[in-house]
């Protein structure tokens, strides 16, 4: 009986020894199958931050992130290589490069300017000899003070002049934005004449909706001159529009686009001025200028065309110049290393001169850097995490 005994712990023992290098060869097998060589190896070919090519690949075969590392006790084997449980994927950094000409950055500005019948009046009173539409037409097309010949190199100035007619409504007379555009502009304001009502929020829905529909790189702001309360055009009398204008300014503030508001006679003042201002800055709109801090500030027009000038270039000063437009949201770290370009000179990331990073969506030109492109600079190159 003892003999059977050692003769089976022999022959159990000499099992175990060929299922040992049974499984060493398979386990050789198998990893030369899979093209492993070592974990070094392995994790040679995982590109760091999950972008770009590498030297050394891994296996197509293998699950992002994961190839080469040990198994997990318990995990089931995928694709020939287990990945470590809870390895985080990083999101591939995206190469972010923007090339404008200068005028393509400049801001556009486009002036909504009421062409009704009231315009024709008198301003500042009965006894002046401008009327409303004189006064405004000498402070924007004036070739010597005007502010369109003064600001045509560096704004891109568009125009549409509304008013009604019947069921024609709302009539816009345009220009759409372009630089050095005083003569079109100009010529425009010469062959029209005062008419009609004022459907201020139908007007501004529709240029709201034309400006939409063209991209832009650089800035976008309207200015409101208006010298009425709205109506509309489903009910041209009384002027009952102001919701609807309130609506529309929201709307261009919404999209993007900086609206600014001034009256040019007191039938547009007071709370409904400052109602439309607000909204155009996205500000709650009973919030009253020189009371509440966060209040837009309403403007109201000089009753001389020089003191009329000198509000709408200060108007025209508050709006960005020297701006770039992203296609993503940058961080502070990548923004600070960009490559950044202005007609071939490289500029550096400097609060004083060169540029910054506004926000994640902008760059500002700064300095004697958006000095020069206000002179008549004619490119600029940003790349961002491309190199």
């Amino acid at each position: 009986m003892l003999e059977p005994k050692h003769c089976s712990a022999e022959r159990v023992l000499q099992l175990l020894r060929r299922s040992l290098l049974i499984a060493s060869g398979l386990c050789a097998v198998s990893l030369a199958a899979c093209g492993a060589r070592s974990s070094v190896d392995l994790l040679e070919g995982i590109p760091v931050g999950g972008a770009g090519a590498n030297a050394n690949p891994p296996d197509a075969a293998m699950p992002s992130g994961g190839g080469g590392s040990p198994a997990v006790a318990g995990a089931p084997a995928v694709a020939g290589s287990p990945a470590v449980a809870g390895a985080p994927t990083m999101p591939p950094v995206v190469c972010e490069a923007v090339t404008v000409s200068i005028d393509e950055l400049r801001p556009a500005l486009t002036l909504v300017v009421d062409q009704s019948l009231s315009m024709s009046f008198r301003y500042p009173d009965n006894e002046s000899p401008a009327t409303r539409w004189s006064l405004v037409g000498d402070a924007l097309f004036d070739p010597t003070f005007g502010v369109v010949k003064q600001f045509e190199a560096s704004v891109r100035f568009g125009i549409a002049f509304f008013t009604s007619r019947g069921s024609m409504c709302p009539i816009l007379n345009e220009v759409p934005a372009q630089v050095r555009s005083y003569d079109a502009l100009n010529s425009l304001y010469r062959g029209l004449a005062p008419y009609g009502d004022t459907p201020t929020g139908d007007a501004l829905q529709r240029v709201v909706s034309e400006l939409q529909q063209t991209p832009s790189q650089g800035p976008r702001s309207i200015l409101l001159v208006t010298d009425g309360n709205p109506d509309t055009c489903a009910q041209p009398n009384p002027d009952q529009g102001q919701p609807q204008a309130v609506a529309a300014a929201q709307r261009a503030f919404a999209a993007g686009i900086d609206l600014y508001v001034l009256g040019i006679s007191n039938g547009i003042a007071g709370e409904n001025l400052q109602q439309l201002a607000n909204a155009g800055k996205g500000r709650p709109i009973d919030l009253v200028w020189g009371v509440d801090a966060e209040a837009a500030e309403p403007f109201q027009a000089s009753g001389n065309v020089l003191g009329l000038a000198e509000q709408l270039a200060d108007i025209l000063n508050r709006i960005p110049l020297c701006e770039v437009s992203l296609h993503r949201d940058v961080a502070w770290s990548e923004a600070s290393r960009a490559r950044v370009l202005l007609d071939g000179q490289p500029l550096n990331y400097s609060l004083s001169d060169g540029y910054v990073l506004k926000d994640p969506r902008h760059l500002a030109i700064v300095g004697k850097a958006c000095e020069a492109i206000k002179a008549g600079g004619r490119q600029l190159s940003v790349r961002i995490s491309c190199d």
